[in-house]
Protein backbone atom coordinates (compact mmCIF):
# COMPACT_ATOMS: atom_id res chain seq x y z
CA UNK A 1 0.00 0.00 0.00
CA UNK A 2 2.87 2.39 0.93
CA UNK A 3 4.42 1.36 -2.38
CA UNK A 4 1.12 2.56 -4.31
CA UNK A 5 0.98 5.84 -2.10
CA UNK A 6 4.69 6.61 -3.15
CA UNK A 7 3.70 6.21 -6.94
CA UNK A 8 1.36 8.19 -6.88
CA UNK A 9 2.77 11.43 -5.09
CA UNK A 10 5.27 10.62 -7.28
CA UNK A 11 3.29 10.70 -10.76
CA UNK A 12 1.79 13.79 -9.21
CA UNK A 13 5.15 15.78 -8.39
CA UNK A 14 5.63 14.87 -11.58
CA UNK A 15 2.28 15.82 -13.37
CA UNK A 16 2.74 19.36 -11.67
CA UNK A 17 6.44 19.80 -12.68
CA UNK A 18 5.25 19.04 -16.32
CA UNK A 19 2.78 21.60 -16.05
CA UNK A 20 5.37 24.22 -14.30
CA UNK A 21 7.56 23.67 -17.50
CA UNK A 22 5.17 23.99 -19.57
CA UNK A 23 3.66 27.49 -18.49
CA UNK A 24 7.17 28.88 -18.34
CA UNK A 25 7.58 27.90 -22.44
CA UNK A 26 7.07 30.50 -24.33
CA UNK A 27 5.32 28.81 -27.35
CA UNK A 28 3.85 25.13 -26.90
CA UNK A 29 4.31 22.80 -29.53
CA UNK A 30 1.54 23.83 -31.54
CA UNK A 31 2.19 26.91 -31.89
CA UNK A 32 5.49 25.92 -32.66
CA UNK A 33 4.52 24.31 -35.63
CA UNK A 34 2.19 26.41 -36.90
CA UNK A 35 4.73 29.37 -36.69
CA UNK A 36 7.24 27.36 -38.13
CA UNK A 37 5.24 28.09 -41.84
CA UNK A 38 6.59 31.30 -41.54
CA UNK A 39 10.13 31.09 -40.83
CA UNK A 40 12.75 31.01 -43.40
CA UNK A 41 16.69 29.99 -43.16
CA UNK A 42 18.98 31.92 -44.98
CA UNK A 43 22.07 30.28 -45.49
CA UNK A 44 24.68 33.13 -44.20
CA UNK A 45 24.60 36.55 -42.85
CA UNK A 46 27.94 37.20 -45.60
CA UNK A 47 26.85 39.65 -48.51
CA UNK A 48 29.15 37.13 -50.87
CA UNK A 49 28.50 33.59 -48.89
CA UNK A 50 24.99 32.36 -50.34
CA UNK A 51 23.97 34.99 -52.44
CA UNK A 52 21.95 33.10 -54.85
CA UNK A 53 20.50 30.73 -52.12
CA UNK A 54 19.60 33.26 -50.40
CA UNK A 55 18.13 35.62 -53.13
CA UNK A 56 15.83 32.90 -53.48
CA UNK A 57 14.03 33.64 -49.98
CA UNK A 58 14.16 37.02 -50.78
CA UNK A 59 12.56 36.67 -54.15
CA UNK A 60 9.59 35.51 -51.79
CA UNK A 61 9.12 38.87 -50.02
CA UNK A 62 11.12 41.76 -51.68
CA UNK A 63 11.26 40.84 -55.30
CA UNK A 64 8.39 43.65 -56.15
CA UNK A 65 9.66 46.42 -53.43
CA UNK A 66 9.27 49.95 -54.09
CA UNK A 67 10.68 51.66 -51.00
CA UNK A 68 12.09 49.41 -48.31
CA UNK A 69 12.86 50.35 -44.96
CA UNK A 70 15.64 47.50 -43.25
CA UNK A 71 16.20 48.22 -39.34
CA UNK A 72 18.65 47.47 -36.98
CA UNK A 73 17.70 46.79 -33.94
CA UNK A 74 21.32 48.03 -32.73
CA UNK A 75 23.73 50.74 -34.32
CA UNK A 76 26.61 48.54 -33.80
CA UNK A 77 26.15 45.06 -34.67
CA UNK A 78 28.68 43.45 -37.47
CA UNK A 79 25.85 40.93 -38.64
CA UNK A 80 23.20 43.66 -38.95
CA UNK A 81 25.38 45.75 -41.46
CA UNK A 82 26.12 42.11 -43.38
CA UNK A 83 22.97 40.70 -43.83
CA UNK A 84 21.02 44.20 -44.57
CA UNK A 85 23.97 44.68 -47.05
CA UNK A 86 23.23 41.57 -48.47
CA UNK A 87 19.17 42.53 -49.10
CA UNK A 88 20.62 45.82 -50.31
CA UNK A 89 22.22 44.56 -52.46
CA UNK A 90 19.78 41.84 -53.83
CA UNK A 91 17.11 44.59 -54.08
CA UNK A 92 19.63 46.71 -55.69
CA UNK A 93 20.27 44.28 -58.51
CA UNK A 94 16.93 42.95 -59.65
CA UNK A 95 16.20 46.58 -59.93
CA UNK A 96 19.22 47.28 -62.17
CA UNK A 97 20.12 49.82 -59.37
CA UNK A 98 18.21 52.31 -57.40
CA UNK A 99 18.43 54.83 -54.44
CA UNK A 100 20.18 53.94 -51.23
CA UNK A 101 19.62 56.26 -47.90
CA UNK A 102 20.07 56.20 -44.41
CA UNK A 103 19.64 57.63 -41.49
CA UNK A 104 22.71 60.54 -41.62
CA UNK A 105 23.23 63.99 -43.30
CA UNK A 106 21.50 64.41 -45.98
CA UNK A 107 24.21 66.87 -47.59
CA UNK A 108 27.14 64.74 -45.95
CA UNK A 109 26.10 61.49 -47.43
CA UNK A 110 25.43 63.46 -51.04
CA UNK A 111 29.77 63.37 -50.57
CA UNK A 112 29.59 59.36 -50.89
CA UNK A 113 27.49 59.58 -53.93
CA UNK A 114 30.01 61.81 -55.38
CA UNK A 115 32.49 58.69 -54.42
CA UNK A 116 30.50 55.62 -55.89
CA UNK A 117 29.82 58.01 -59.31
CA UNK A 118 32.56 59.92 -59.79
CA UNK A 119 35.49 59.40 -56.44
CA UNK A 120 38.81 59.65 -57.35
CA UNK A 121 39.64 59.25 -53.62
CA UNK A 122 39.68 56.50 -51.52
CA UNK A 123 36.07 55.17 -50.41
CA UNK A 124 37.37 55.50 -46.49
CA UNK A 125 38.32 59.49 -47.19
CA UNK A 126 34.41 59.60 -48.08
CA UNK A 127 33.27 57.29 -45.55
CA UNK A 128 34.84 59.53 -42.67
CA UNK A 129 33.25 62.60 -43.87
CA UNK A 130 30.13 61.42 -43.10
CA UNK A 131 30.67 62.26 -39.50
CA UNK A 132 29.02 59.13 -37.89
CA UNK A 133 30.44 56.47 -36.43
CA UNK A 134 27.81 54.00 -37.20
CA UNK A 135 28.33 53.77 -40.55
CA UNK A 136 32.45 54.31 -40.19
CA UNK A 137 33.09 50.55 -40.26
CA UNK A 138 34.44 48.01 -42.29
CA UNK A 139 31.00 46.89 -43.05
CA UNK A 140 29.87 49.83 -44.85
CA UNK A 141 32.72 50.46 -46.43
CA UNK A 142 32.87 46.73 -48.11
CA UNK A 143 29.47 47.82 -49.02
CA UNK A 144 29.96 51.33 -50.49
CA UNK A 145 33.46 49.84 -52.88
CA UNK A 146 30.43 47.37 -54.15
CA UNK A 147 28.13 49.94 -55.03
CA UNK A 148 31.04 51.83 -56.66
CA UNK A 149 32.02 48.68 -58.51
CA UNK A 150 28.83 47.94 -59.60
CA UNK A 151 28.32 51.82 -61.25
CA UNK A 152 31.87 51.46 -62.61
CA UNK A 153 30.53 48.79 -64.66
CA UNK A 154 26.92 50.47 -65.70
CA UNK A 155 25.34 53.25 -67.43
CA UNK A 156 22.88 53.49 -64.80
CA UNK A 157 23.77 54.58 -61.09
CA UNK A 158 23.29 53.89 -57.64
CA UNK A 159 22.50 56.67 -55.57
CA UNK A 160 23.91 57.38 -52.45
CA UNK A 161 21.37 59.60 -50.18
CA UNK A 162 21.08 60.37 -46.65
CA UNK A 163 17.74 61.66 -45.00
CA UNK A 164 18.61 62.85 -41.74
CA UNK A 165 18.98 66.71 -40.65
CA UNK A 166 21.39 66.89 -37.10
CA UNK A 167 24.06 69.11 -38.64
CA UNK A 168 23.95 72.38 -40.39
CA UNK A 169 27.40 72.68 -41.73
CA UNK A 170 27.04 70.38 -44.63
CA UNK A 171 24.02 72.15 -46.18
CA UNK A 172 26.22 75.73 -45.33
CA UNK A 173 29.01 74.59 -47.37
CA UNK A 174 26.75 73.29 -50.37
CA UNK A 175 25.11 76.63 -50.24
CA UNK A 176 27.93 78.10 -50.60
CA UNK A 177 28.83 76.01 -53.53
CA UNK A 178 25.73 76.93 -55.65
CA UNK A 179 26.28 80.59 -54.52
CA UNK A 180 29.47 81.11 -55.79
CA UNK A 181 28.73 78.93 -58.66
CA UNK A 182 25.78 81.68 -59.81
CA UNK A 183 27.74 84.78 -59.02
CA UNK A 184 25.78 85.53 -56.11
CA UNK A 185 26.25 87.82 -52.94
CA UNK A 186 26.91 85.44 -50.01
CA UNK A 187 26.45 88.40 -47.30
CA UNK A 188 23.11 86.89 -45.70
CA UNK A 189 24.75 83.57 -45.54
CA UNK A 190 27.83 84.29 -43.81
CA UNK A 191 25.09 85.96 -41.23
CA UNK A 192 23.11 83.05 -40.91
CA UNK A 193 26.54 80.57 -40.47
CA UNK A 194 27.10 83.15 -37.23
CA UNK A 195 23.26 82.62 -36.18
CA UNK A 196 23.42 78.73 -36.63
CA UNK A 197 26.60 78.41 -34.39
CA UNK A 198 25.54 80.64 -31.83
CA UNK A 199 22.41 78.86 -31.85
CA UNK A 200 24.17 75.35 -31.98
CA UNK A 201 26.31 76.22 -28.73
CA UNK A 202 23.33 77.50 -26.75
CA UNK A 203 22.21 75.18 -23.75
CA UNK A 204 18.64 73.68 -23.55
CA UNK A 205 17.52 76.16 -21.33
CA UNK A 206 18.61 79.68 -23.06
CA UNK A 207 14.86 79.20 -24.99
CA UNK A 208 14.47 82.51 -25.02
CA UNK A 209 18.10 83.30 -27.14
CA UNK A 210 16.98 80.27 -28.88
CA UNK A 211 13.46 81.56 -30.42
CA UNK A 212 15.37 85.11 -31.26
CA UNK A 213 18.27 83.36 -33.08
CA UNK A 214 15.17 80.97 -34.57
CA UNK A 215 13.42 84.34 -35.62
CA UNK A 216 16.64 86.28 -37.59
CA UNK A 217 17.98 83.19 -38.95
CA UNK A 218 14.57 82.41 -40.41
CA UNK A 219 14.67 86.10 -42.22
CA UNK A 220 17.62 85.14 -43.40
CA UNK A 221 17.09 81.89 -45.06
CA UNK A 222 13.82 83.54 -46.48
CA UNK A 223 16.08 86.51 -48.04
CA UNK A 224 18.68 83.79 -49.52
CA UNK A 225 15.43 81.90 -50.75
CA UNK A 226 14.74 84.40 -53.05
CA UNK A 227 17.65 84.24 -54.80
CA UNK A 228 16.67 80.62 -56.03
CA UNK A 229 15.15 82.52 -59.10
CA UNK A 230 18.75 82.97 -60.34
CA UNK A 231 19.99 79.73 -60.55
CA UNK A 232 19.03 77.99 -64.10
CA UNK A 233 19.71 74.22 -63.60
CA UNK A 234 16.72 72.86 -62.41
CA UNK A 235 18.62 70.11 -60.09
CA UNK A 236 21.00 73.15 -58.69
CA UNK A 237 17.92 74.72 -57.43
CA UNK A 238 16.41 71.74 -56.40
CA UNK A 239 19.07 71.31 -54.13
CA UNK A 240 19.39 74.74 -53.33
CA UNK A 241 16.10 74.71 -52.05
CA UNK A 242 16.12 71.31 -49.90
CA UNK A 243 19.27 72.96 -48.00
CA UNK A 244 17.10 75.55 -47.31
CA UNK A 245 15.16 73.34 -46.11
CA UNK A 246 17.19 71.51 -43.91
CA UNK A 247 18.61 74.04 -42.12
CA UNK A 248 14.86 75.24 -41.13
CA UNK A 249 14.52 71.58 -40.03
CA UNK A 250 17.57 71.95 -37.65
CA UNK A 251 16.50 75.13 -36.17
CA UNK A 252 13.29 73.35 -35.02
CA UNK A 253 14.42 69.78 -34.36
CA UNK A 254 13.14 67.39 -31.27
CA UNK A 255 12.51 63.64 -31.65
CA UNK A 256 9.15 63.74 -33.03
CA UNK A 257 10.15 66.84 -35.55
CA UNK A 258 12.92 64.46 -36.44
CA UNK A 259 10.69 61.58 -37.00
CA UNK A 260 8.35 63.27 -39.10
CA UNK A 261 11.33 65.47 -40.88
CA UNK A 262 13.40 62.50 -41.87
CA UNK A 263 10.16 61.07 -43.76
CA UNK A 264 9.57 64.55 -45.48
CA UNK A 265 13.39 64.25 -46.96
CA UNK A 266 12.59 60.81 -48.42
CA UNK A 267 9.27 61.69 -49.81
CA UNK A 268 11.37 64.81 -51.65
CA UNK A 269 14.20 61.96 -52.92
CA UNK A 270 10.96 60.15 -54.25
CA UNK A 271 9.53 62.82 -56.24
CA UNK A 272 13.31 63.66 -57.34
CA UNK A 273 13.43 59.88 -58.60
CA UNK A 274 9.99 58.80 -58.73
CA UNK A 275 10.99 55.43 -61.14
CA UNK A 276 13.59 54.57 -58.36
CA UNK A 277 13.27 51.98 -56.03
CA UNK A 278 14.78 53.10 -52.96
CA UNK A 279 16.64 51.03 -49.82
CA UNK A 280 16.37 52.68 -46.48
CA UNK A 281 18.59 52.19 -43.55
CA UNK A 282 17.80 53.27 -39.85
CA UNK A 283 17.39 52.22 -36.57
CA UNK A 284 14.35 49.69 -35.99
CA UNK A 285 12.03 52.31 -34.24
CA UNK A 286 12.66 54.98 -37.08
CA UNK A 287 11.73 52.50 -39.78
CA UNK A 288 8.28 51.10 -37.50
CA UNK A 289 4.86 51.43 -38.70
CA UNK A 290 3.41 52.79 -35.44
CA UNK A 291 4.10 55.44 -32.63
CA UNK A 292 5.11 58.74 -34.32
CA UNK A 293 7.75 57.47 -36.26
CA UNK A 294 9.19 57.96 -39.70
CA UNK A 295 7.86 54.55 -40.92
CA UNK A 296 4.47 55.77 -39.72
CA UNK A 297 4.46 58.89 -41.70
CA UNK A 298 5.81 57.28 -44.71
CA UNK A 299 2.80 54.11 -44.63
CA UNK A 300 0.07 57.38 -44.15
CA UNK A 301 1.61 58.82 -47.75
CA UNK A 302 2.71 55.71 -49.78
CA UNK A 303 0.41 53.53 -48.49
CA UNK A 304 1.15 49.62 -49.32
CA UNK A 305 4.12 50.66 -51.43
CA UNK A 306 6.03 51.04 -47.79
CA UNK A 307 6.87 47.75 -46.55
CA UNK A 308 9.94 47.25 -43.54
CA UNK A 309 11.80 44.31 -42.24
CA UNK A 310 13.27 44.68 -38.70
CA UNK A 311 16.22 43.15 -37.39
CA UNK A 312 17.14 41.30 -34.34
CA UNK A 313 19.59 38.88 -32.31
CA UNK A 314 20.13 36.82 -29.68
CA UNK A 315 23.38 36.99 -28.18
CA UNK A 316 26.93 38.56 -28.60
CA UNK A 317 28.35 41.75 -28.36
CA UNK A 318 27.46 44.86 -30.14
CA UNK A 319 29.53 48.43 -30.47
CA UNK A 320 28.23 51.51 -28.56
CA UNK A 321 29.03 54.75 -27.24
CA UNK A 322 29.80 55.00 -23.73
CA UNK A 323 28.46 58.37 -22.49
CA UNK A 324 31.02 58.03 -19.87
CA UNK A 325 33.89 59.08 -21.67
CA UNK A 326 32.20 59.42 -25.38
CA UNK A 327 34.57 56.36 -26.53
CA UNK A 328 32.67 54.28 -28.96
CA UNK A 329 33.84 50.22 -27.36
CA UNK A 330 32.00 46.21 -28.02
CA UNK A 331 29.86 45.43 -24.98
CA UNK A 332 28.10 42.24 -24.12
CA UNK A 333 24.27 41.81 -25.19
CA UNK A 334 22.13 42.23 -21.77
CA UNK A 335 20.42 38.89 -21.24
CA UNK A 336 17.40 38.65 -22.92
CA UNK A 337 14.06 38.68 -20.83
CA UNK A 338 12.17 35.37 -19.88
CA UNK A 339 9.58 36.14 -21.90
CA UNK A 340 11.16 38.47 -24.90
CA UNK A 341 10.34 37.75 -28.18
CA UNK A 342 13.79 37.05 -28.46
CA UNK A 343 13.74 33.64 -26.90
CA UNK A 344 10.84 32.76 -28.58
CA UNK A 345 12.34 33.16 -31.92
CA UNK A 346 15.38 31.62 -30.59
CA UNK A 347 13.27 28.51 -29.91
CA UNK A 348 13.50 27.35 -33.17
CA UNK A 349 16.86 26.64 -33.05
CA UNK A 350 18.05 28.33 -36.83
CA UNK A 351 20.58 30.59 -36.73
CA UNK A 352 19.83 33.09 -39.23
CA UNK A 353 15.86 33.27 -40.92
CA UNK A 354 12.95 35.89 -42.10
CA UNK A 355 9.99 35.91 -40.30
CA UNK A 356 7.17 36.44 -42.61
CA UNK A 357 4.69 38.95 -39.79
CA UNK A 358 3.02 40.34 -43.08
CA UNK A 359 1.06 36.88 -43.41
CA UNK A 360 1.06 36.19 -39.48
CA UNK A 361 -1.02 38.89 -39.13
CA UNK A 362 -2.92 38.47 -42.10
CA UNK A 363 -3.92 35.05 -41.50
CA UNK A 364 -4.76 36.11 -37.46
CA UNK A 365 -4.80 32.47 -35.97
CA UNK A 366 -4.98 32.33 -32.26
CA UNK A 367 -1.78 29.58 -32.64
CA UNK A 368 0.33 33.12 -33.50
CA UNK A 369 -1.77 35.62 -30.10
CA UNK A 370 1.91 35.88 -28.85
CA UNK A 371 3.00 37.80 -31.96
CA UNK A 372 0.01 39.28 -32.65
CA UNK A 373 -0.32 41.04 -29.12
CA UNK A 374 2.52 42.72 -27.38
CA UNK A 375 5.94 41.25 -26.36
CA UNK A 376 9.11 42.68 -24.96
CA UNK A 377 11.60 42.65 -27.98
CA UNK A 378 15.08 44.80 -27.45
CA UNK A 379 16.09 48.02 -28.81
CA UNK A 380 19.27 49.77 -28.19
CA UNK A 381 20.48 52.75 -30.27
CA UNK A 382 24.07 54.43 -30.66
CA UNK A 383 24.79 54.34 -26.57
CA UNK A 384 24.62 52.77 -23.29
CA UNK A 385 20.98 52.12 -22.73
CA UNK A 386 19.64 51.81 -19.01
CA UNK A 387 17.36 48.95 -20.32
CA UNK A 388 17.21 47.25 -23.66
CA UNK A 389 13.69 46.08 -23.71
CA UNK A 390 10.48 47.21 -24.89
CA UNK A 391 6.99 46.14 -25.39
CA UNK A 392 5.32 46.46 -28.64
CA UNK A 393 3.25 44.70 -31.28
CA UNK A 394 5.53 43.34 -33.20
CA UNK A 395 3.39 42.36 -36.34
CA UNK A 396 2.13 46.23 -35.98
CA UNK A 397 5.53 47.21 -36.30
CA UNK A 398 7.23 45.57 -38.78
CA UNK A 399 5.66 43.25 -42.06
CA UNK A 400 9.08 41.21 -41.96
CA UNK A 401 11.80 40.50 -39.31
CA UNK A 402 15.25 39.39 -40.08
CA UNK A 403 16.71 37.42 -36.58
CA UNK A 404 20.48 36.72 -35.94
CA UNK A 405 21.37 34.38 -33.21
CA UNK A 406 24.86 35.86 -32.70
CA UNK A 407 25.96 39.18 -32.78
CA UNK A 408 29.59 40.66 -32.92
CA UNK A 409 30.71 44.44 -32.31
CA UNK A 410 30.81 45.93 -36.07
CA UNK A 411 34.57 46.83 -36.94
CA UNK A 412 35.53 50.70 -36.75
CA UNK A 413 37.56 52.08 -39.25
CA UNK A 414 40.93 53.63 -38.06
CA UNK A 415 40.89 57.55 -38.24
CA UNK A 416 44.55 57.06 -39.86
Amino acid sequence: MKKIVLFVILLLAKTLHSQSANQDLLIDQNEKDYLRNFVFPLHSYEPEIGFKEDSLVFNRFFSNVKIIGLGEASHGSSEIFKIKDKLTRYILQRNHVGIFSIEASMPNSFLLNEYIINGNKTGKEYLMNIKSWIYQTDEILSMIEWMKQTNDKNTQKIRFTGFDNTTYIGSMVQLKILLDKYKIPIDDLLVLSQNLSDFNKLPKNQLLEKKRIQSESLTRLNKIKAFSSSISDEDDKSWFLQHLTLLNQYLYNSYLDRNRYMAENILWLKNKYPESVFVLWAHNEHIKKTGEETGKFLKEKLKDDYINCGTLFYEGFHSVVDLKDENVKPINLEKNSKNSLEELLNSFDIPIFILDLKNIKKENNKLAQKLLTKINYRTVGAAVHKKDFKSGNISEDFDYIIFIKKSTASKLLSKY
